[in-house]
């Protein structure tokens, strides 16, 4: 799937299609020269405890404070990180072997007992990754640095688990000295280690001379500054305040003209763009009126006018060319088989509504989105907040039957299904089970191999789709514009970059 487009020496265009209006702080405004690397982001991070964080973006704000104890590359598969190699004894027992000397940035130990520490953690109660660990029913630690997870049955997904939030490690010390909540004094044993965190302006983390790697390339600060606004992030960046900007607009990538020395990276990656259903709520809890709303949607137009061609309509959890995909499924634009639906349902006059962030860019799919359920007869209220709290009101208030939104992809594709559709996930609102989904990733758990776990996964897919248990859009490619002077820059799959080995020239 990964086809990596880097385009050099891009000017941007003036023309703007999907901006925003409103500009934010961008850290102390200023770049920080050759010891630091200023990265202009569209959205703070939701909380800095990996365990209890509940937006996709915080990835790339979390990963250079939290090591995790299974690393990956730029297309997904499994590589050693804090933990040196792994085992499977049997198929519910997964031995993982750390390094020697690890430590977290306070200078205490990581060892099994810590690990064990984590895992219980982001199993237990409070926890919003704890169906990521479902299948473990007993952390063993055998020795100082060998600890054995007991499975209650097979869980292909787990060795990938741990290259995620439930795998990134924070101080046993630092969660005690927290009271449990590390969100504002986060201790890992990442590349770097925090200096500070200005909420909704900027995050500064410094390089921890004790990180594992010592061979990795590591600028000496790395400064995330919130820009929401994508005109605001591209200017930045051509002027020099930042290095680097993620999120880089459709309508300026679409105009590059080749005049100046911007470096801009697109990638496919494991994002969709999506509406949240809960089930359960009055409005949206019968199929017939979901799949009614996913056939009124043109997402071809949608593609095409929102986001330049750069990326492709969405069916499904995932691209048609991801190894775990399921091709054969298409919702058709079907305006007139939606009004039957519809009417079969007796909700003709649906009316509902919907959260979404208010940056410009998301409040214009909206519009879009509520002009061609229009058509069909289905009145939709948008209520736009700032992202976090739009976020927050939907998964832990539950005060809207439905959410504007993405899902930023997992490592894993068991893990994705898990998180969105399981019935005790904290993104699954209704707690509601899609019905079929759970025998199907069963299926998937009888091997580690691709080829012979993607049949469950395609399985999952049409349990979903005849569900019509949430509502895709697109795939949009992931936009990141790099200033002349970096170098060594890497994507992944997931579009939540490392910054490891990145330097400035």
């Amino acid at each position: 799937m990964r086809k990596l487009m880097t385009l050099k020496r891009a000017g941007a265009a003036a023309a703007i299609a999907l901006t925003l209006t409103l500009t934010a702080c961008s850290g102390d405004g200023e770049g920080g020269g050759d010891e630091r690397l200023d990265v202009a982001v569209p959205a703070d991070a939701s909380s800095l405890d990996p365990i209890l964080g509940s937006a996709g973006g915080d990835h790339v704000m979390l990963y250079p404070i939290y090591e995790t104890l299974i690393g990956f590359d730029a297309d997904m598969a499994p590589q050693p990180a804090l933990v040196e190699s792994w085992s499977q004894a049997s198929p519910t027992e997964l031995t993982l072997v750390l390094r020697e000397g690890l430590t977290f940035h306070d200078g205490t130990a990581l060892d099994a007992e810590a690990v064990r520490f984590n895992l219980e953690r982001a199993r237990g109660e409070g926890s919003n990754v704890a169906v990521d660990l479902a299948a473990i029913s007993e952390i063993r630690v055998d020795d100082p640095l060998t600890v054995t997870l007991e499975l209650a049955e097979p869980d292909a997904s787990l060795l990938m688990v741990l290259s995620d939030r439930a795998g990134m490690m924070v101080s046993p010390a630092a969660v005690e000295k927290s009271g449990g909540d590390v969100s504002d004094n986060p201790v890992g044993a990442g590349p770097w280690s925090l200096v500070e965190w200005k909420r909704g302006q900027f995050l500064r983390v410094e390089r921890f001379g004790g990180y594992w790697d010592a061979d990795a390339a590591r600028v000496p600060e790395l400064q995330f500054n919130i820009v929401a606004d994508p005109t605001t992030r591209a200017t930045s960046l051509r002027s020099g305040k930042q290095d680097v900007a993620l999120g880089y607009a459709p309508s300026d990538a679409a105009e590059l003209d080749g005049d100046s020395d911007v470096q801009l990276v697109r990638t496919p990656r494991l994002w969709v763009d999506q509406v949240y259903f809960d089930l359960g709520s009055p409005e949206l809890k019968d199929v017939r009126v979901r799949r009614a709303l996913n056939l009124a949607i043109d997402r071809d137009t949608i593609v095409k006018s929102a986001y330049f061609d750069l990326g492709s309509p969405a069916s499904s959890l995932f691209p048609d060319d991801y190894w775990a995909a399921n091709d054969e499924l298409t919702y058709e634009f079907d305006p007139d088989q939606a009004r039957a639906l519809l009417a079969e349902a007796g909700a003709s006059d649906l009316s509902f509504d919907m959260l979404l962030s208010a940056d410009a860019g998301t409040v214009r799919m909206g519009e879009i989105l509520q002009q061609q359920w229009a058509d069909v007869g289905v009145t939709v209220n948008l209520k736009p907040l700032e992202g976090v709290q739009a976020v927050n009101a939907y998964f832990v208030d539950h005060v809207e039957p439905a959410l504007l939104s993405a899902f930023t992809g997992r490592p894993d594709p068991k893990m994705a299904f898990d998180v969105l559709f399981s019935g005790s996930s904290f993104y699954n609102v209704s707690g509601l089970a899609t019905p079929g989904l759970g025998e199907a990733l069963e299926s998937t758990d009888r091997s580690l191999e691709s080829d012979q776990r993607a049949p469950g996964f395609r399985d999952a897919a049409a349990a979903v789709f005849e569900n019509a248990s949430f509502l895709p859009i697109s795939f949009p490619d992931n936009l990141i514009a790099l200033g002349e002077d970096v170098s060594g820059f890497e994507d992944n799959l997931l579009g939540k970059p490392k910054f490891l080995g990145v330097s400035l020239d």
